[in-house]
């Protein structure tokens, strides 16, 4: 399994800095992936032009939410088969922003995967907790709390894809600068692997870290074992 970089955009560049960004790096882009899986998470109506600009080469886009609806009254919604109908084959879910901008609830985010597996879009599942949880050392039973309902859904679900991406990325180092220390993160991922094995053992799982990845820091990253890939922010918007 290859090392994955997804690269979340979020709305930090516009309709047209997104397309000026992959036509200036295309050709740097299609290098690395050589070596690394690479996804690129743009605004919705940057997706399309995106995902032809890249049309035949290793470089993969992935959207950064979808609908819990199929289809229907929902104004301003985007639905997972939208997505997969322009060659969308990721979706981040449940990122911590979405959750406390836009109160989603473990619900939400079950309804959102089982749409993107339904679509064939795999769905790359944040999960994280706060500093304050961290401080009180509660860290394990909040991720717990926010993973095992969504890993028992997915379990009772037979018919998709069972190829599955978790992102930790504790609330507290995101934008900050600052990420957990490397023994933290040793245990932390090492009780996911164990989570994921116990719950979904026919599964080939991804885990990925994110918060504060830039280039300070990934070599140590990469270092740790069971982390197979970074989920970076706004440090993935400057080349």
């Amino acid at each position: 399994m290859k090392y994955l970089y997804i690269a979340n955009w979020k709305m930090n560049l516009s309709f047209n800095q997104s397309i000026d960004f992959c036509t200036k790096n295309k050709n740097a882009l299609q290098q690395l992936a050589q070596t690394a899986d690479i996804v690129l998470c743009p605004s919705f109506i940057a997706l399309a032009p995106i995902i032809n600009m890249f049309k035949d080469t290793p470089i993969t886009i992935g959207a950064q939410n979808c609908s819990e609806y199929a289809t229907g009254t929902y104004t301003g919604e985007i639905s997972a088969l939208s997505l997969t109908e322009i060659g969308i084959t990721y979706c981040i879910i449940g990122h911590s922003e979405r959750r406390v901008y836009y109160h989603e609830t473990t619900e939400n985010l079950i309804k959102k995967i089982y749409l993107s597996y339904a679509a064939n879009i795999i769905p790359i599942i944040c999960i994280g907790e706060s500093h304050h949880d961290f401080l009180n050392k509660k860290t394990f039973t909040v991720l717990a709390q926010q993973l095992e309902p969504i890993v028992l859904a997915i379990a009772e679900q037979q018919y998709h894809n069972k190829h599955i991406i978790i992102a930790y990325e504790p609330v507290w180092a995101i934008g900050t600068g600052i990420i957990p220390e490397q023994k933290q993160l040793i245990t932390i991922f090492g009780w996911l692997a164990e989570l994921m094995h116990q719950y979904l053992p026919d599964y080939t799982v991804q885990l990925v870290y994110g918060g504060s990845v830039n280039q300070n820091n990934i070599t140590e990253l990469k270092t740790i074992f069971h982390i197979i890939g970074c989920l970076i922010g706004n440090a993935s918007t400057d080349f």
